[in-house]
């Protein structure tokens, strides 16, 4: 008998219990321990169950099949987990495109043709130069939509009439882009299309997702480690630690010292980081 949960938005949905092995295997669970997973689920759910209480069961039984596989399956929240001012998102999308080979800066104020805008992040690679705004949201289930597409390509425009009656900027390429960690509704996804914003958001697009683009590069945010609470990340964040990879390339006693954190829960933190970035140097 199909069984109703609660999507995040509070809408109803039929559960699909391959969906759930299919997120499972994403995270580096072999198939048949995602299978097994995903039934010990699907024998506790209800009708009042919530999507994210099969996330919370899901990653409770897979860390303890594997940590760094429940690890990855925290990613989403994790990215959510990047606030509560959206800066550290920021400084996280600005390593994830370093790590992918592009130059950046974080925070600059740029003159537009009509006004000045603070932009979060500009990234070049080659003639090629992006200005991108960041969209970070608390809520994971929360949706960007037209309005966030519509005002970004706005500024954007601005930006770009300004540079292009620069001298010399004639042979350079420059494209906007929304970066965020949630889904975009339908209609954002038709009007960047439609004019050229490019959106780099959770599950779009197919290729050069949020998530592909951080799982390509293994580049996880500090807060997929479970033993970083809130004041933990404020020190790390506060001292440079901003990807898990930042951690798992510096010997213990040197995160120790420049941590910023108490040894107990520095030591439990290096050891996750370790566990989830094991090819460092």
């Amino acid at each position: 008998m199909a069984i109703t949960i609660l999507k995040a938005s509070g809408q109803p949905e039929e559960f699909d219990i391959q969906k759930l092995v299919n997120s499972l295997i994403r995270s580096g669970a072999p198939a048949d321990a995602a299978e097994d997973i995903a039934g010990e689920v699907a024998k506790k759910l209800t009708l009042s169950t919530k999507t994210k209480d099969i996330y919370r069961m899901a990653r409770k039984l897979l860390k303890h099949y594997n940590l760094a596989a429940g690890m990855r399956y925290s990613l989403k929240k994790a990215l959510s987990s990047l606030g509560p001012s959206g800066y550290p998102f920021e400084q996280y999308v600005g390593r994830i495109l370093q790590g992918h080979g592009y130059s950046v800066e974080v925070g600059q104020i740029i003159s537009g043709y009509c006004v000045k805008h603070e932009v979060d992040v500009v990234a070049k690679n080659g003639d090629e130069h992006f200005i991108i705004e960041c969209k970070y949201h608390s809520d994971g289930g929360k949706p960007t939509d037209v309005k966030v597409a519509l005002y970004i390509h706005s500024r954007f425009n601005d930006i770009r009439k300004a540079f292009e009656l620069m001298p010399g900027q004639g042979h350079y390429v420059y494209q906007g882009w929304l970066v965020t960690n949630t889904r975009c509704t339908t209609d954002a996804i038709q009007y960047a299309e439609c004019v050229g914003l490019r959106i780099m958001s959770w599950r779009y697009p197919e290729t050069g997702s949020l998530e592909k683009m951080i799982e390509e590069k293994r580049l996880y945010p500090a807060t997929i480690l479970p033993s970083a609470r809130r004041k933990s990340l404020e020190a790390l964040f506060r001292n440079n630690f901003i990807l898990a990879q930042d951690i798992a390339d510096v010997d213990e006693e040197v995160f120790l010292r420049k941590s910023g954190l108490d040894h107990r829960t520095a030591r439990s933190i290096k050891r996750e980081a370790d566990e989830i970035c094991p090819c460092t140097p």
